[in-house]
């Protein structure tokens, strides 16, 4: 698991400062909130500790005097706000899982290494008699397990106590510019991990003890669609799209995933369909498309940026197909060194796509692939 992340709380020998001991950045996060009596492993300990300790290096006033705010002049409005001004930004897919209710909720995110579910198959048959005392067959469900790597998504930055003291001397405002990228990255991240699947800081799959976490392109079992990139993007038509966008939703149905839809394309695509949908006609092929009826409400088509130029993703909406694991909203850390002199700030998430198949190899996704 060390190699498959970025930053970890825990001691791991001949580290390079970045896995663990007391070069470990988040882990002297861990040791403040361990001297304050707090729950090392809680994501509000590990944020009181640090400001706690922030305050205690700029004396009396703490970050008043370096970052003056016209409602709140404090440290953690100033730096909590970043997170609120950036918000949901470069969140499509995960936005569409969240506002739809398709999350599992995991209160101690840090505690969890591992989320493991079962999923069952059918137990026998129903049977017809006219004696209610006929002996039936005793029904056991077979089940499979599967598992999946609760990772933290992270991005992190410092500021030399002196540049600090340097802003608090002369009065500037704490410039927070740098917490907006990070907490643009992270959410940048995660929708990648949602899309394309998890991979490390060198494009691997992210694998812990075997087990990884695959994203919408590489969902289990998923459908396989060939499509025409002509049709689709280059010169595109919509008689022959809607042909092949039936023809996914019928793969769905063959294996009893009934609706209702998301059809996920490219940014490319996505312009490509605001052209009419016939010739002289009222309506574009992206509005014609979303006339679709399956699964009780119309297809809500999606261009996604983060979405390879010439891949396609139709999903059904629902817990049995897909959720994202909502441990932690991308939330800003900050901590010192143990000598005091640095000052870190790490946005932390931990936000999972979970992607399930049913007992039968049965999936709600189709992947098309333009060619």
């Amino acid at each position: 698991m060390f190699d498959n992340m970025r930053f970890t709380g825990a001691a791991k020998s001949g580290d390079d400062g970045f896995g663990g001991g007391a070069q470990n950045k988040l882990g002297s996060a861990f040791m403040r909130a361990m001297e304050l009596g707090l729950d090392p492993f809680s994501v509000s300990a590990l944020r009181e500790g640090g400001f706690r300790a922030l305050e205690g290096l700029l004396g009396s006033d703490g970050f008043r005097a370096a970052a003056p705010l016209p409602v709140n002049p404090d440290a953690q409005v100033a730096i909590d706000g970043a997170v609120v001004r950036v918000g949901m930004e470069r969140l499509q897919f995960v936005q569409d899982l969240l506002s739809e209710g398709l999350t599992y909720t995991l209160p101690d995110p840090l505690s969890v290494p591992f989320l493991e579910w079962r999923t069952r198959g059918r137990a026998g048959q129903a049977r017809r008699v006219m004696n209610p005392g006929s002996r039936g067959q005793n029904h056991v469900a077979p089940m499979s397990f599967s598992r999946l790597p609760i990772y933290l998504t992270m991005a992190d930055n410092q500021l030399n106590i002196r540049e600090l003291r340097m802003s608090q001397r002369i009065g500037l405002p704490l410039d927070v510019a740098n917490l907006e990228d990070d907490v643009r990255a992270v959410n940048e991240a995660i929708e990648d991990a949602a899309i394309n699947g998890a991979t490390t800081l060198d494009g691997q799959t992210l694998q812990v003890d075997s087990y990884s976490a695959p994203g919408l392109l590489t969902a289990p079992n998923a459908n396989t669609k060939s499509l025409s990139l002509a049709d689709w993007t280059t010169t595109p038509n919509g008689t022959n799209v809607m042909l092949a966008i039936t023809q996914m939703i019928a793969q769905l149905v063959a294996d009893k995933k009934f609706g209702p839809y998301n059809l996920y394309i490219p940014t490319a695509t996505g312009i490509a369909w605001q052209n009419d949908f016939k010739a002289n006609g009222n309506d574009s092929i992206m509005v014609r498309l979303g006339q679709i009826q399956a699964g009780g409400r119309p297809l809500r088509i999606r261009p996604l940026d983060l979405l390879p130029s010439t891949k396609v993703g139709l999903v059904q909406m629902t817990s049995d197909v897909v959720d994202i694991v909502d441990g932690q909203r991308p939330t800003i850390i900050p901590f010192t060194s143990l000598d005091g002199f640095t000052l870190y700030n790490v946005v932390m998430a931990a936000m999972v796509p979970r992607f399930r198949s049913d007992y039968d190899g049965n999936s709600g996704v189709v992947i098309g692939t333009m060619s």
